[in-house]
């Protein structure tokens, strides 16, 4: 029968401990932050104002979210908003702005606004325009899952401001679990 020694007893602990940090760097750490969601979906807008469409538009808007926070914590948020109607002239970068607001539901209520959208680029006539670089945070208080959709918006261009509301309901586009504790 074999008696363990001490160093038996130190190169199992070793091997147990360099396991540990292995399973964790294999984890990705699993310690640090969750991942954000992203989810792109489709909402029927109807808007007002000079040179407005008519008819109900389409925009594909994606709102990046934490997968969670504590409770009481604060969701950090992006928005991007995208549309397939063609701008009739050439748009220079940075000449259209916007504000998009998101609808809280599940475990929080009410609505926070994304500020900050323009276009990066140039948009050549004729070519759909996407919005960038919305921006938007929110204290949320109670645990549970709490979900963003998109609400109203607004478009400013050469001096112009488009109003634009929810044409029926719009989807949840992003969602948060926060961690009670």
């Amino acid at each position: 029968m074999n008696t363990p020694t001490i160093g038996d007893r130190h190169r199992g602990r070793a091997a147990a401990a360099a396991a540990f940090v292995a399973a964790l760097a294999c984890a990705g750490l699993g310690l640090g932050a969750p991942s954000a969601a992203a989810d792109t979906v489709s909402v029927s807008y109807t808007c007002t104002g000079p040179g407005a469409p008519s008819d109900v538009q389409s925009l594909q808007v994606t709102v990046t979210a934490p997968a969670s926070v504590p409770q009481g914590g604060t969701a950090d948020l992006t928005v991007e908003a995208s549309t397939q109607l063609k701008v009739p002239i050439s748009v220079p970068a940075q000449a259209v702005t916007g504000e998009l607001d998101l609808t809280l539901g599940g475990a929080a209520s009410g609505t926070v606004t994304a500020t900050g959208f323009t276009n990066p680029d140039p948009v050549p006539s004729g070519s759909g325009v996407t919005l960038t670089g919305g921006t938007a945070s929110v204290k949320l208080d109670n645990a549970g899952t709490t979900t963003f959709s998109p609400g109203t918006a607004k478009v400013h261009v050469f001096g112009v401001t488009v109003e634009c509301a929810v044409s029926g309901s719009a989807p949840v586009a992003a969602s948060t679990q926060v961690t009670g504790g």
